[in-house]
């Protein structure tokens, strides 16, 4: 017996699988520094900051819905309807702001979107017991018709204020880094901290691991999966707010789709779709992981079309390697 846990010793701490350490650590970050690095040879204008800052704030919308996205499937749930809150999102934003040129009324009744569509995912889910891909697939189809019906075409003219918080950049340590960015890390690093270091946190990962179990041992789980789906919804409306600022209008199909990439970014950063596993960091290096894909494609002048099978590609293998690096641990 001493002698096989010293040999699995000998294995697992040996000089040749110090990679797989750096791999365990790091997750999806691995692979993001190891296709930029290989990307770089595909393009010369891949390699740079103002192109890697492009990236990074095309992924900003993506990752703070991922963030939200990670809640969930940490939760053994699932949300379709996230790409129809932020095109709802942008309706209502347009819509209010050409009626009452009151751009915060406008911002209030933009997040109310994400909350309210957040709760009727939580009561369906959580006090309905209604399956999270049957409630949310319904209010997916709802959302985008009432986008539609709201408005069919996009409103603009927003005021300048509100259009820098999309588009500004703040220096740090002499780079001009792009504020959506910065707000992505900071709803990162909140949700992190508060996923790992508070009760509710935990509890989580006890429903999606152990539905039953945990509510043998306590847990509401009716209420927590209500806090879930709710948190998640605002998640959405604020990355719709952002993006409204980003492209400078509100439009009603802006968020078509949107929730196949969100889902991705989530389950490429290590969320498990069974529930019980996920990282909200993850999350965000899974968005970025696909932006980045996307980008050196354009680079390259891929068809669009031929762009969708080679991102739908490098998603299966990274989620791949995430499955492996999962059972070697």
């Amino acid at each position: 017996m001493a002698e096989a846990i010293e040999a699995r010793k000998a294995h697992t701490d040996g000089p040749a699988v110090w990679p797989w350490k750096i791999y365990d650590a790091c997750g999806i970050w691995f692979w993001v520094v190891v296709f930029a690095l290989v990307f770089s040879r595909l393009s010369p204008y891949f390699l740079n900051y103002r192109n890697f800052s492009n990236i990074f704030r095309q992924a900003s919308i993506f990752a703070i819905m991922a963030t939200g996205m990670t809640l969930v499937v940490i939760s053994g749930g699932i949300d379709l309807s996230v790409g129809s809150v932020v095109s709802f999102t942008s309706a209502v934003l347009g819509v209010v702001w050409r009626d009452t040129e009151n751009i915060y009324l406008a911002l209030a009744a933009a997040m109310a979107v994400g909350i309210v569509t957040g709760i009727a995912n939580g009561l369906l889910a959580g006090y309905c017991r209604m399956p999270p891909f049957i409630a949310t697939f319904g209010l997916m189809s709802a959302g985008a018709g009432f986008a539609f019906a709201l408005t069919p075409s996009s409103i603009g003219d927003f005021p300048a204020w509100f259009e820098k918080l999309g588009n500004d950049r703040i220096r740090i340590l002499s780079h001009a880094v792009p504020v959506p960015v910065i707000i992505m890390f900071a709803v990162a690093v909140v949700f992190m901290l508060f996923l790992d270091a508070r009760r509710f946190g935990l509890r989580i990962f006890a429903v999606g691991g152990n539905e039953n179990g945990a509510r043998m041992a306590g847990v509401n789980v009716p209420k927590l999966k209500l806090a879930i789906y709710t948190i998640n919804g605002a998640l959405a409306s604020f990355a719709g707010i952002i993006l409204c600022s980003r492209i400078r209008s509100s439009y009603p199909g802006i968020g078509l789709d949107m929730e196949m990439d969100v889902i991705a970014s989530s389950v490429i950063g290590g969320a498990s779709l069974v529930g019980g596993e996920g990282r909200i960091f993850g999350a965000v290096g899974g968005a970025v992981f696909i932006c980045m894909i996307q980008n050196i494609l354009n680079l390259m002048g891929v068809y669009p079309f031929m762009q969708k099978i080679v991102t739908g590609v490098f998603i299966v293998l990274a989620v791949f390697m995430n499955e492996f690096r999962s059972r070697r641990a």
